[in-house]
């Protein structure tokens, strides 16, 4: 495995590049810690260049001096910048959750770093809530016990945050980026609505998938946004987190629908 710190669109980010073939982008949700993907990562290595990376200011990816705020454009320049500097564009690109949102945006904004892409369930909140109640949701909770309580009652993760077949290092490294989730991201995620008009007019073949297991909310997200660009919604194993519950069954099933975009 390479890894590194890449200079991308004002930031530094921490990339690890495995395997050797065409290049293959895993996009992080929250947390936006690489380690996540590490055991589909691997798995996919046999057949693809694949690029995992830590999300600016998350985890191994250090904070921009004077950094408080984002978008999602500017995750999706994070994005095509990497590749472009990797040398490793246009790729399939993966996004899982939030960084299925920076695929749909990596689209329309670089079209040209994109061969193909899978958004896995992007958690499109404006379709099923107000964004100001969902803002003013989370502030109480970070009010109440801080972000990382908050962030572990997001992802329902118990108190030692342990995930059978992660690192548990890794596990605490990704939850230390608690107050970049609830004070620079979580703005943009819960207000965050996909171009479709652009989306459906782009050459970009692009895939949009749910998981098996996964909750009902997401899985209608997945389903209006298929509808949306006039296309099947696929499914994968598991729920949300599907590469970690069951990574080689979705490795599999993910290489199934990664190899009509080849």
């Amino acid at each position: 495995m390479k890894h590194g710190l890449a200079e991308v669109n004002g930031a530094q980010i921490y990339y690890e590049i495995r395997g050797s073939g065409p290049p293959l982008l895993l996009i992080m949700g929250l947390t936006g810690d690489a380690g996540w993907f590490e055991p589909l990562a691997e798995l996919l290595a046999e057949q693809f260049t694949v690029v995992t990376y830590d999300r600016r200011a998350n985890s191994r990816s250090p904070r921009p001096d004077g950094w408080t705020s984002t978008s999602i454009a500017e995750q999706a320049d994070d994005a095509a910048g990497l590749l472009s500097t990797l040398r490793l564009g246009p790729a399939i690109v993966f996004g899982n959750s939030f960084g299925a949102m920076i695929l749909l945006e990596l689209i329309v904004r670089h079209p040209r770093s994109v061969r193909g892409a899978v958004a896995h369930e992007p958690p499109l909140m404006p379709l099923l809530y107000q964004a100001h109640d969902l803002a003013d949701f989370w502030k109480a909770k970070v009010a109440k016990g801080g972000p990382l309580n908050a962030l572990r009652e997001f992802t329902e993760m118990k108190e030692d945050g342990a995930i059978k077949g992660l690192d548990p290092s890794m596990m605490r490294r990704a939850f230390d980026n608690a107050d970049v989730i609830f004070s620079v991201e979580m703005p943009v995620i819960i207000s965050y609505k996909p171009n479709t008009e652009a989306l459906g007019e782009s050459k970009v073949p692009i895939m949009v998938a749910a998981g098996e297991e996964t909750a009902m909310h997401l899985f209608c997200a997945s389903k209006w946004l298929a509808t949306q660009l006039k296309t099947d919604l696929h499914m994968l194993p598991s729920g949300h987190v599907g590469y970690v519950d069951q990574p080689r069954e979705f490795a599999t099933a993910l290489l199934s629908l990664v190899e009509k975009l080849r």
